[in-house]
């Protein structure tokens, strides 16, 4: 199972729950890991019309074929506007430690500086 991220906007008119219970249904609630409705947002371009809108983020465990499933209910659903979905386990920087480095010394010049004439 891989971990995954899922973001969506909402119409602002419809219910938060819509989200959470699409995706419920689709990758099983002892899947979810983490669920939050962010905030009401006014978006940088209209959608349908519309400059404000919900922002839902959820984290989870679930297969491909499920994303692709949770993908297809999502788009056939009115309220849900747009989503993106991130695999966790295969995108570069997200959920690893970051590799301790030590840090470059620059050492001084010695040379005298030139003069300006």
């Amino acid at each position: 199972m891989n971990k995954y991220e899922i973001m969506m906007i909402l119409d602002p008119k419809a219910n938060p729950e819509i989200g959470f219970e699409l995706v419920e249904s689709v990758f099983g609630k002892e899947n979810i890991t983490k669920a939050e409705k962010l905030e009401n947002t006014t978006l940088a371009y209209p959608i349908k019309h519309s400059t404000q809108g919900i922002y839902l983020l959820i984290q989870l465990n679930g297969e491909a074929s499920l994303v692709a499933e949770f993908v297809r209910r999502s788009n056939i659903s009115k309220e849900i506007w747009r989503q993106l979905v991130i695999n966790l386990d295969t995108e570069k920087g997200y959920g690893k430690e970051r590799k301790n480095r030590s840090k470059k010394q620059f050492v001084q010049n010695d040379k005298p500086k030139r003069k300006a004439e």
